[in-house]
């Protein structure tokens, strides 16, 4: 009887080991939080990495940080004191205000830009204090298929050379990020060129991702949701670029189109990874 009890003690011990060791402890959470389009701050530990965040109003097709939250990034308040990082796809403004950018750098000794020199040149030209943040930039222009990594305060970023969607924009740069923090792998693309070739090259299935940013258009066909699938391979999806007059039904439809995926359709809804 004895032996039975100890046993019994000992199978429960085991269980409950193996469902804390299975729980994600928060130590081991990455958050994600949303402030407008493409945009999101991902955090962890203190330390966090804006994407595509620094952007103002431009026009009704896209969600932008209303004045509080935008004051808040460009002066560097809480959450956005814990920026290390400021990455920017690419220098259409719906992902970018060169302004913003010089004001949260000027705010935040602690950040540092990473992207083209077509970035470096807007902000140049249309931030006036420009040379007292040129320090905190890390200019880098790749090539389509090449890429390179940086390594900011223990956050490692590697950026990407892909293509612009539409013909139109042939000129513009668009870089893809893969970062990584708090042991979680992140990609986003800014507006990728939607063909296996834009990917192909960068193999990103062995990169093993565990969160995609994805544009919500690659999901409404059945070639953009097989690129997804078999060119990013992520654990988890997150929709975004969302218009804001029809989030509401383009989540639903996402969600039918292709089951799990996210939506970030609401200013500073949060994520946990």
């Amino acid at each position: 009887m004895r032996s039975f009890s100890k046993n019994i003690l000992l199978s429960l011990a085991l269980a409950l080991t193996v469902c804390a060791q299975s729980r994600p402890s928060a130590n081991a959470i990455v958050k994600a939080l949303y402030v407008g389009n493409e945009g999101v701050l991902v955090s962890h530990g203190g330390k966090a990495v804006l994407l595509d965040g620094l952007h103002r109003e431009y026009g009704p097709d896209y969600l932008f940080p209303p004045p509080d939250l935008l004051s808040a990034m460009e002066s560097a308040q809480p959450p956005f004191d814990q920026v290390r990082v400021v990455l920017v796809s690419h220098i259409h403004l719906d992902h970018f205000h060169p302004e913003s950018v010089g004001l949260h750098l000027k705010n935040n000794p602690k950040a540092v830009l990473i992207s083209s020199a077509q970035t470096m040149l807007e902000v140049a030209k249309n931030y006036k204090d420009h040379e007292t943040v040129r320090s905190q930039t890390r200019e880098y222009t790749p090539e389509w298929k090449q890429k390179k990594q940086f390594d900011i305060d223990g956050i490692k970023v590697t950026v990407l050379g892909l293509k612009h969607g539409s013909d139109r924009f042939w000129w513009v740069k668009n870089l893809g990020h893969l970062v990584e923090i708090g042991g979680k792998k992140l990609f986003q693309f800014g507006d990728a060129d939607m063909t296996v070739e834009n990917f192909a090259a960068f193999e990103l299935p062995k990169e093993k991702i565990d969160v995609a940013f994805v544009p919500y258009w690659y999901f409404l066909s059945d070639a953009g949701r097989k690129l997804v699938r078999e060119q990013i391979a992520a654990k988890i999806y997150v929709a975004v670029h969302i218009p804001p007059a029809t989030a509401a039904k383009e989540a639903e439809n996402l969600s039918k189109l292709f089951p799990g995926v996210r939506s970030l359709t609401t200013i500073r809804q949060e994520l946990e990874f």
